[in-house]
């Protein structure tokens, strides 16, 4: 019916997925690059701040096995993009935000996500070794109880997306 349409619209222009045009039409808006980088600077520090409250408190078994997953990831050949792989970031970022213990702050993660997720270079495959490798840091931090490595750790992650981001922009 219109009412859960017309509901899901409002939402969307709410969040600013969508912009009312001077006609009254309604349009997908375009993230500029800086809005991009200020959403990754939030998310350093939200995700890294995640972590440091997740460390010790994640299930050691969830951990574990999100490790091994990326550790069939390993060994795909470097071009390779898999839905796992996609799905196995994905996994370990909710993870560490429901683990936080800090509800706010898992919402504010989650829905940074999502519109930074909208920005796609095509999950760039020749970054998924390092991507794996910066996962396992957060991983092993998190075992080990560890707060300000895994802090660190997603700081560092959050960071390297954002280099190639910029990387990416620059024709490299």
């Amino acid at each position: 019916s219109r009412t859960p349409l017309r509901e899901a619209v409002r939402r969307l222009e709410g969040e600013r997925f969508l912009e009312r045009q001077r006609s009254g039409a309604l349009v997908v808006r375009a993230l500029p690059v800086e809005e991009y980088m200020h959403i990754l600077n939030v998310r350093r520090l939200a995700e890294g701040e995640a972590a440091r409250l997740a460390a010790g408190r994640v299930p050691r078994a969830e951990l574990e096995h999100i490790k091994s997953r990326i550790g069939e990831a390993l060994k795909l050949p470097e071009d390779a993009v898999t839905p796992e792989f996609a799905a196995s970031d994905r996994d370990l970022h909710a993870l560490i935000a429901a683990a936080c213990g800090n509800p706010v702050l898992q919402q504010v993660i989650d829905d940074l996500k999502t519109r930074t997720s909208m920005f796609k270079f095509g999950r760039l495959p020749l970054r998924r070794k390092s991507v794996c490798a910066e996962h396992l840091a957060i991983i092993d931090a998190l075992i080990a109880g560890d707060a300000q490595r895994a802090q660190q750790a997603m700081q560092d992650h959050v960071d390297q997306v954002r280099l190639m981001i910029l990387a990416r922009l620059g024709g490299q």
